[in-house]
């Protein structure tokens, strides 16, 4: 999830369009990846990759995907369900495309690819916020009736929040970038010493350089002060919206309008509810990237009787106390689950800089901590950030035996390495290899 994307976006989509539509070689192209990919819509409902159609039987879908899976496994007795779960901001072409060009790469690796995709388009979720949610609930006549009013308030929002963004700017992100040795630096630097004695698994790329001079010529670039207060005002309510979809990759949004419970779960949710009956011992592996951890999270919660073999977060969007709170728990049950958190370099989330400091700079995850997101306490910060995770580990991971399993990766700043929130998914990342920080072609 690129999060410079967001303000621009937002702002400018509408007068400049998006992508346009697949033609019919591409479709039918995509109308093969139906055997990788479960799509869930903003309510919930299964698309056809090929149409964005909704897909009315879906456990005639779900059965051409064990189907596919049995077919190749006699081939590779082996075979493990490598499941992906994608972050924010991505749209529908974007999500489809990527499987077209990574799935037989996977399986070229041993591993059968199910990528499981969920709307988190930047104008659809904004959309949403402003016409059609009113409290996690859809309300269509509300929802119009009441928008000129949601976007006074996210207006007013954005004038209310002046000070606190010019203060985040002059004094918080400026001060950060620009300071030899921090004291955020000083912290994670002394926590990240007594991580190895209690058995965590580091690499720490050494190739740790700090700030180019692109990073500081444009620091004090005035124009973001303009900018940031729209980031909030606009960007925290296309921020809930994804944060609300996340939930709906695993129920529907009829669930919670009067439907039966039993036509409530996703096709996602009946998928794994299958595999656990199909393949109760099965080795698994679920990675997520970004945002993708949020829901990562959901389905270790609901369906803990997988045997989640490798547990991969990728700049995870999802919160400290999720970590605590979920996948903790989880290795604690899973005596043979190991557990890769993935960061950027912790100076690359600081600086990521598209527009040349038009906008804030930082990462999702930066963007998360000190503006978008509920940030109450330390926990509540994000787990994919360096400084985050380092300092808070030993306390989320409190058990010997868990530690022995959890594996914390910084890549390096440099060339042929994740240098930016969206790069992930450009390496070979579902490869162990990569989890540990060494990064191939």
């Amino acid at each position: 999830m690129r999060t410079h994307k967001i303000l621009l976006f937002i702002v400018c989509c509408s007068f400049f369009g998006c992508a346009g539509n697949l033609t019919q070689e591409e479709r039918q192209t995509v109308s093969d990846l139906k055997l990788y990919q479960l799509y869930i819509d903003e309510n919930g409902n299964l698309l056809n990759p090929a149409s964005k159609d909704i897909i009315k039987d879906e456990t005639q879908y779900i059965d051409s995907i064990f189907k596919n899976f049995e077919q190749i496994r006699t081939q590779k007795s082996d075979l493990t369900l490598t499941v992906f779960i994608h972050g924010g901001l991505n749209t529908f072409e974007t999500v489809t495309n990527r499987v077209k060009l990574i799935k037989d790469k996977i399986l070229a690796d041993g591993k059968y690819p199910l990528f499981v995709s969920w709307n988190s388009g930047p104008i659809s979720n904004y959309s949403d916020h402003l016409f059609l949610i009113r409290r996690g609930i859809r309300s269509p006549v509300k929802g119009i009736a009441s928008s000129p009013f949601v976007f006074l308030e996210d207006f007013l929002r954005s004038a209310a929040r002046l000070p606190a963004s010019t203060y985040n700017v002059l004094f918080g992100q400026n001060s950060v970038l620009i300071s030899v040795y921090s004291k955020e630096e000083k912290a994670a630097d002394l926590a990240l010493r007594q991580l190895p004695p209690m058995g965590f698994k580091i690499f720490n790329d050494p190739d740790d350089t700090g700030h180019s001079f692109v990073d500081w010529a444009t620091v004090w670039n005035p124009t973001k002060l303009l900018t940031a207060p729209f980031v909030d005002g606009l960007g925290t309510g296309a921020w809930n919206s994804m944060l609300r979809r996340t939930d709906l990759v695993l129920s529907k949004n009829s669930g919670f309008e009067g439907a039966p419970l039993d036509s409530a779960d996703t096709a996602v949710s009946k998928f794994f509810t299958a595999y656990i009956e199909k393949y109760p011992n099965r080795k698994t592996e679920i990675i997520g990237h970004s945002m993708g951890a949020i829901i990562a999270n959901n389905i270790l919660s609901k369906y803990a009787d997988i045997n989640f073999s490798n547990i991969i977060y990728m700049a995870a969007a999802c919160r400290i106390k999720d970590l605590e709170y979920v996948v903790s728990p989880y290795l604690d049950r899973n005596t043979s689950s190991n557990f890769y958190n993935l960061s950027l370099n912790p100076y690359r989330d600081l600086s990521e800089n598209p527009y040349y400091d038009f906008v804030p700079r930082g990462s999702l995850l930066i963007w998360i901590d000190q503006t978008l997101g509920s940030t109450n306490s330390f926990q509540d910060r994000t787990a994919g950030f360096w400084f985050n995770i380092v300092r808070s580990a030993g306390n989320v991971f409190k058990k010997d035996r868990v530690r022995q399993r959890v594996h914390l990766t910084q890549f390096g700043i440099k060339d042929g390495t994740p240098q930016n929130h969206g790069d992930f998914s450009d390496f070979r990342f579902w490869t162990e290899s990569f989890w540990k920080g060494n990064v191939q072609p």
